[in-house]
């Protein structure tokens, strides 16, 4: 069966009263599920851009992070169009845009959200710092602009975009935007707000310690509402890797947490963060049981990644885009949004060493409804029961490689010590379930 991935949203999006998650306009709450398609906007046609969200909504994908100017000559071209057509007029002059480019792109946020799409969009992609071909980071200084120019295009983004209800602003993208970039991206931030202070913000800036984190580079961190997560490798965390250290860390300290962009399957340089489908299931399903409003995804091939954009459509069905959607339909199937993460005593036994990636990281519903742990490997746990504080309790094993589901039936919650046994070696998500709440099988959306 397919996922309806946000067909029930209806925008805008906003903070839930405690600040931890984001509810639509009926509060319903909103789990970002986030696939990392950066310069979609400029590299296909609108047919094209239709079938890639058609495509990503049925995986389960309600969100895509993209830049509404790109520079990368992988997927945006050089210099960069959209069907030919640039977003400005003089080479380089943010002041001269062309409202002809930035009409396809209030098509495409239209479409996004008539298909039920949150959008983070970048204002403009200023990428990466050690590569020429990579963002705008070298062409905003070029001579032909300068900070009162991007003021000015940040203006024009504030006014033309105020009124859209599916995006959430991403500053940024790739890069720490410090001098002498930062007058550039502190000016279009500034140009945004001064017409638009109704939207959410959110920042892609450096994958290392603390900018990994939008909040982590304190002159942006005034204008951060949500504190993303960009961790491609996990090593670059030092000190605060595994990823689910930084975020128990991050976890009710005032803003809503998320993993912002992580997990390119089989990217290059084919480290382990993005080759291992074991680590990739790892952080995605730790980082939803630390505290994380949502998570990210970008699929790929040894040969192609999709944020290329060439030759996406077989990309939709990879290994790593099956193993996400069964990550969506188990979080999908119980209370996301009243997880808290369990640091406690709960798990008598066998959790692991907290700061290792063979700890188990878990989480225990606000209401008591359910009980969900993520077991990097098959074993046993000993977990008190008592502390669930469920009158008689199900007990299923789902299975993150297939969504295979394995029940051990119903039993009361009386004793201080139950032994659990993984039914293989493998990683496996153990659900506890209170009875009362009526929850079908894991992964099995609600009626």
């Amino acid at each position: 069966m397919a996922l309806t991935a946000g067909a029930q949203t209806i925008f805008p999006l906003k903070l839930s009263a405690n600040k931890k998650y984001l509810v639509d306009s009926r509060n319903k709450p909103f789990l970002i599920r986030e696939i990392s398609a950066w310069g979609l906007i400029q590299a296909l046609s609108e047919k094209d851009e239709a079938a890639l969200m058609d495509s990503v909504k049925k995986k389960g994908f309600n969100t895509l992070m993209v830049s509404i100017i790109s520079y990368d000559t992988r997927f945006a071209g050089g210099p960069p169009n959209w069907q030919g057509i640039s977003p400005f007029k003089v080479k380089w002059d943010l002041s001269t845009y062309d409202t002809t480019y930035f009409a396809h792109a209030d098509r495409f946020l239209h479409m996004a959200k008539s298909k039920g799409m949150l959008v983070l969009l970048v204002p403009c992609y200023m990428g990466y710092k050690g590569d020429a071909n990579q963002g705008w980071w070298g062409k905003v200084l070029d001579a032909h602009n300068s900070p009162e120019k991007s003021r000015i295009y940040g203006e024009f983004l504030g006014k033309r975009y105020k009124n859209f209800s599916n995006i959430i602003w991403e500053a940024g993208g790739d890069n720490p935007c410090d001098s002498p970039l930062y007058a550039h991206m502190d000016n279009i931030i500034r140009g945004i707000k001064a017409f638009d202070q109704g939207h959410l913000w959110t920042g892609h800036f450096e994958s290392v310690w603390p900018t990994d984190w939008s909040s982590g580079d304190k002159r942006y961190a005034k204008y951060i509402d949500l504190d993303g997560l960009y961790d491609f490798e996990e090593k670059n965390l030092g000190d605060n890797a595994p990823q689910y250290k930084t975020e128990l860390a991050r976890y009710g300290k005032g803003r809503m947490i998320f993993q912002l962009d992580q997990s390119y399957e089989q990217d290059i340089p084919h480290g382990k963060d993005n080759t291992d489908y074991q680590i990739i299931r790892r952080k995605n399903y730790d980082g939803l049981l630390s505290g994380c409003a949502g998570t990210s995804f970008s699929p790929g091939t040894p040969d192609t990644q999709c944020y290329t954009l060439t030759s996406w459509q077989p990309l939709m069905n990879t290994l790593g885009m099956r193993q996400m959607r069964l990550c969506f339909k188990l979080f999908r199937s119980r209370p996301w949004q009243k997880l808290v993460p369990d640091t406690g005593t709960r798990i008598i036994a066998d959790r692991g060493q907290f700061g290792s990636t063979d700890y188990i990281c878990a989480a225990k519903a606000s209401d008591g409804s359910t009980y969900i742990a993520y077991l990097p490997a098959g074993r046993s746990i000993e977990v008190n029961l008592k502390q669930l504080h469920m009158n008689r309790i199900n007990q299923w094993w789902y299975n993150p490689r297939n969504g295979a589901v394995w029940s051990r039936g119903s039993f009361p919650s009386t004793v201080a010590r139950e032994t659990f046994i993984a039914p293989d070696e493998g990683d496996w998500v153990l659900v506890l379930d209170n009875r009362e709440a009526g929850f079908k099988e894991p992964g099995q959306a609600p009626e």
